[in-house]
């Protein structure tokens, strides 16, 4: 079959949803012609692709398509209208698809009533699928949509395994500013809530805060403004690590912090929380304990006391955090789990449902 996947952000971000979509190539290419529709062509992306996210994309075509503002809906139509399935990570906006199945994915909870024009167009994509339990939630509570599938991203387990395990706390994320709600890791609060456990008398551990940063003045003065408040403390910044040093991050680090969304209300800013999250599962493959916020999709990946530790509040972070410090049999036995719980966002579970999904 001819696939055509497709998404707006693909060359500007390297993130969760890029690595989906091309998670979704890697399963479809050993049976499928699969074409990944870009803005602009760069014989580079393939292996840019390929390194930053570790995948097989052997066999993968680049192509551009009729999508930026100055093509027509019926040039979007035509141009669909050669492929088998076509696979559209939506940014909130839609189009009027003409492929035999038209199928599109929501990684954002869009917080907003949809147009009269968006519901019409939303009719043509006979599959819907979401990142998360969280982000289905959402969509189907405010745009009254059915969700036919929740597919969560893969991690490879094989690619994350623990090392010779250190006094290190590890959070992985791209630097976001917080204005206008953004999806800001909140790097800024994980920086002072380690400092304040330094202060309270925690000594010999480190954090690392390992994440590009991403594209934009607004963005740049936020990393500075953190790395500002490190100063002084045991605390690295590797945002411009490879893919082998963050395995080594991972490898040996006791302790996942996760705080995106941390100090917004969730039921008014479901963008801003952590849709899904699988720097989390990458984490507990490498058998590092998930100490998160309990918002978000999170929730859905760790579960409280039984394969990590969920908090609300900065002074639960620090209790918890401590806690496992002062617990070695505590910590070894919340790494075993998870660990254990990794492996249910396996690439077989992934590709299974990414063939049902298709009716492949």
């Amino acid at each position: 079959m001819k696939v055509g996947l497709y998404s707006p952000f693909l060359t500007d971000n390297l993130g969760g949803g890029e690595r989906y979509l091309l998670s979704v190539a890697e399963c479809l290419l050993p049976n499928h012609q699969v074409d990944l529709i870009v803005s602009r062509l760069d014989p580079k992306l393939v292996q840019k692709f390929s390194c930053h996210f570790n995948l097989n994309l052997t066999n993968l075509n680049m192509v551009t398509g009729p999508f930026s503002s100055y093509h027509s809906s019926w040039e979007r139509a035509k141009f669909t209208q050669g492929y088998d399935i076509f696979y559209y990570m939506t940014d909130g906006s839609f189009f009027i698809p003409r492929a035999k199945l038209n199928a599109v994915h929501f990684m954002i909870p869009l917080n907003r009533q949809p147009s009269f024009w968006e519901r019409f167009k939303l009719n043509f994509w006979q599959i819907k699928t979401a990142n998360s339990f969280f982000t289905q939630r959402y969509l189907e509570q405010v745009w009254k949509i059915k969700i036919d599938y929740v597919h969560w991203g893969a991690v490879d387990s094989s690619q994350f395994k623990p090392g010779k395990k250190q006094n290190l706390i590890l959070n992985v994320g791209r630097f976001f500013s917080p204005k206008g709600n953004k999806h800001c890791k909140r790097q800024d609060f994980l920086v002072k809530t380690f400092k304040k456990m330094c202060q309270q008398g925690l000594r010999g551990w480190r954090l690392i805060l390992n994440g590009p940063v991403d594209n934009g003045l607004d963005n740049l003065r936020y990393f500075n403004y953190v790395k500002k408040l490190a100063l002084g403390y045991p605390i690295a910044f590797h945002n411009r690590s490879s893919f082998v040093k963050l395995q080594s991050d991972y490898s040996r680090a006791k302790i996942y912090w996760h705080a995106t969304g941390y100090g917004l209300n969730q039921a008014l800013n479901p963008q801003a929380m952590e849709h899904l999250g699988l720097s989390t599962v990458e984490a507990m493959s490498a058998g590092a304990v998930p100490v998160v916020i309990n918002q978000g999709g999170q929730p859905e990946i760790v579960s409280h006391a039984v394969n990590g530790l969920l908090w609300s509040t900065q002074k639960q972070l620090i209790n918890q955090t401590q806690v496992l410090i002062n617990n070695q049999n505590l910590l070894l036995k919340l790494s075993r789990r998870a660990r254990l719980r990794a492996k249910d966002f396996s690439k077989s579970n992934f590709c299974q449902l990414t063939n049902k999904i298709f009716k492949l």
